[in-house]
């Protein structure tokens, strides 16, 4: 059986979640993160370190209890029974499972030490839209990019992007740096090979490229493509080849397309 029924939106413990929820600068200030839904938690476990709290409904509990058992044998994770109530003030969904998570940041490595010579890598740099995010964030754990850099982008730790990463966000690796230019130059420090991706005729087209030797991709702002500089100082500007009468794509779908070819080589 689980402890006492929370009931009340004042709770601590409550209150913390949403505020974690709904606060850029509390999870940055505490590196803290929430995660909801019964998949998720699932993925989290796997990385058992990583969970703090987990909050539950009745409801929830009943309904997969088979598989939520082995929580109470998870000694270092807080196991807290909420109202159905309670489940739908916490939720960020229209219509909540009933567990929810907060979960510890994982602590960021230096870059030197992600990087590898041959490895391929995607960069985000201004990405603003969170859906898209999370989608470029399950593309690239399904296809194996050695790991997603950002610069400027929206928060790897947003609900939203969690959400639509769907369990992506706690396998990829992402590091962040917020200079785009110096992180560039880590790139060509580390002799990683730069690809601008540019809606450009007078570009490479992808599909005269070859990644055998490993490479950084840079993706650009929705509305606004890579900042000039970064265009720029990029070893090479590469496009995707279009027939149609569009004159771009999403910026998921182009990352999705980038990620298919840089790994097609390995």
């Amino acid at each position: 059986m689980l402890q006492k029924e929370i009931v009340s939106k004042d709770n601590p413990a409550v209150k913390h979640y949403k505020k974690l929820r709904d606060s850029k600068k509390a999870r940055r200030t505490e590196q803290l993160f929430v995660i909801e839904g019964l998949r998720i938690v699932k993925d989290a476990l796997q990385y058992a370190f990583l969970i703090q709290q987990i909050f539950i409904t009745e409801t929830c509990w009943h309904k997969y209890y088979e598989i939520l058992q082995d929580l109470k044998k998870i000694e270092k994770i807080q196991l807290l029974h909420i109202s159905d109530y309670i489940g739908e003030y916490l939720t960020d969904t229209e219509h909540t499972q009933g567990i929810f998570a907060i979960c510890k940041m994982p602590v960021q490595k230096p870059v030197a030490e992600l990087l590898q010579s041959h490895g391929r890598y995607l960069v985000l740099c201004n990405l603003q839209d969170t859906g898209n995010m999370g989608m470029i964030l399950r593309t690239c754990d399904a296809l194996g990019i050695d790991a997603v850099l950002t610069s400027g982008s929206c928060e790897l730790y947003n609900p939203k992007t969690i959400r639509s990463a769907m369990g992506s966000a706690l396998r990829v690796s992402v590091w962040d740096e917020p200079n785009a230019m110096h992180l560039l130059q880590v790139l060509q420090a580390q002799h990683i090979c730069n690809y601008a991706s540019v809606p450009s005729q007078q570009a490479i087209s992808l599909t005269d490229c070859h990644f055998q030797n490993g490479c950084a991709v840079w993706v650009g702002n929705e509305g606004n493509g890579l900042p000039k500089e970064i265009i720029s100082a990029c070893e090479n500007k590469i496009t995707i080849p279009m027939r149609g009468g569009a004159e771009s794509f999403n910026a998921a779908m182009a990352a999705g397309i980038l990620a298919w070819e840089m790994m097609k080589s390995k």
